[in-house]
């Protein structure tokens, strides 16, 4: 399967390595130093398990040099997806998938009003990867896993989640139903990354002082609150649920919002807190912790 990656920054660089030394056929789309590092001396995956390095990897910054593929990973940070569904348009052919990988609850919707025409399916991702040098990716490890839309058993969706699991440290799933599972994802990522960037903490210290425990458990109630009042059917245990999987994180786990926030990059903040604060206000749910993040 030939898969382009449309934003090799932590997350898709760390899709893409690991498809790749799956054996799939992988191009990176990438631009600036990061996209020479690649070119130049291949990619490195840094994480305590299963570290990785490709040697060799196929990396440009031009999507026409690459032609129509069967599957695009869009993994570009919510402030730039307009410009990138634009850029990624030599890619697609008839039969191509784009799988949305990116933060928040309008993926789908952006990419596709960017580009009309395009196959686009929900999907999201629980990873922490960021680019800790040019062609290096640094993951504490923990989470590494997929979902995805199945759209009705559709070939290029199943041959990709098989390929997630033949690949080490990735794994797959396709739901009929995605829309959940990316309200859940954006209930914990939003929780998650107004926690730590807020708070300039990473989880092992958020969730062991009792102060900022409440405070994150109050963001992930929030974003519950919102969610049901936006005619999600969300599960009556996902706030229990979350706060127990943050518990079992790295202590050194963070946002990549908080990576970004210190080094001076744009931030997703206004699809993330910003946004549960706006449906708070449209529906009449208080959101004091979200709304705090977001001012």
């Amino acid at each position: 399967m030939r898969i382009a990656i449309m934003g090799s920054g932590g997350v898709g660089a760390y899709v893409g390595a690991r498809l790749q030394a799956a054996g799939e056929d992988v191009a990176f789309i990438a631009r600036g130093a990061h996209l020479q590092a690649l070119q130049k001396s291949g990619l490195r995956i840094e994480t305590p398990e299963h570290a990785l390095h490709l040697e060799r990897v196929t990396a440009t910054d031009d999507p026409s040099s690459i032609g129509p593929v069967d599957l695009v990973i869009f993994a570009v940070k919510l402030w730039d997806t307009e410009a990138a569904a634009r850029a990624m348009a030599p890619l697609l052919g008839p039969q191509t998938r784009v799988v949305t990988l990116q933060n928040g609850i309008d993926s789908v919707g952006l990419i596709s009003g960017a580009l009309p025409g395009a196959r686009v399916l929900g999907g999201v991702i629980y990873v922490s990867a960021v680019i800790e040098s040019p062609g290096v990716i640094r993951s504490p490890g923990g989470m590494n896993r997929i979902v995805v839309d199945a759209a009705g058993g559709d070939p290029v969706i199943a041959a990709f989640c098989a390929a997630c699991e033949r690949a080490t440290a990735l794994e797959a799933t396709a739901l009929d139903a995605i829309g959940v599972a990316i309200w859940e994802k954006f209930v914990t990522l939003a929780a998650i990354a107004g926690a730590t960037s807020l708070l300039r903490a990473r989880m092992g210290q958020i969730m062991g002082h009792p102060e900022t425990r409440i405070f994150q458990r109050q963001l992930i109630d929030e974003g519950v609150a919102v969610g049901r009042a936006a005619g999600q059917l969300l599960r009556a245990d996902l706030a229990d649920d979350v706060m127990s999987r943050l518990t079992s994180l790295p202590g050194s786990f963070r946002s990549s919002m908080s990576e970004d926030l210190e080094r001076g990059k744009p931030l997703e903040l206004q699809w993330l807190s910003g946004r549960v604060h706006g449906l708070g206000l449209q529906h009449g749910v208080p959101t004091p912790a979200h709304s705090a993040v977001y001012r």
